[in-house]
């Protein structure tokens, strides 16, 4: 049963995907459309989603749920995420990732300070590169202007 769970999420998903994408186009002249990656990646997602389906038919297994303290942990990880979002147009996006990823690693995953440090900033020191300065994306800047 607990591999079934997944691969329905899969379908799901690939479901969602192939239905939003629907009205684009696979081929444009010479070149992939629009719908050309959404497609393969439905098709890959109905594949293993009978592969895991069939693989859970093979060997069942329990559903394993967690205990308290890692749903708590789940729980606070994922208000730590929603956060980002919210402060973004606050702080500016780099600056709510770089938070996230700190307060991820310090408190969360209690790894050390130095290292982490350098972790963080060495991503937002990416993420800034890549969308700012080789894509041009316009970022949320926020009152720090970063």
């Amino acid at each position: 049963m607990s591999d079934v769970v997944p691969a329905l999420l899969m379908l799901v998903l690939s479901a969602a995907i192939a239905f939003d994408t629907r009205s684009l186009s696979f081929w444009d002249d010479t070149t992939p459309g629009p719908a050309f990656l959404p497609v393969w990646l439905a098709a890959a997602g109905v594949v293993l989603f009978v592969l895991r389906l069939l693989e859970a038919r093979r060997s069942p297994q329990a559903i394993a749920w967690p205990e308290r303290a890692a749903l708590v942990r789940i729980a606070v990880i994922l208000g730590a995420l929603a956060a980002v979002p919210l402060l973004s147009p606050v702080i500016g996006l780099v600056l709510a990732l770089a938070l996230f990823v700190t307060f991820l690693l310090l408190i969360v995953l209690r790894q050390p300070l130095w290292p982490s440090l350098a972790t963080v900033a060495i991503t937002a020191g990416l993420v800034y590169a890549i969308f700012v300065g080789w894509l041009g994306v316009p970022l949320p800047k926020g009152v720090f202007g970063v």
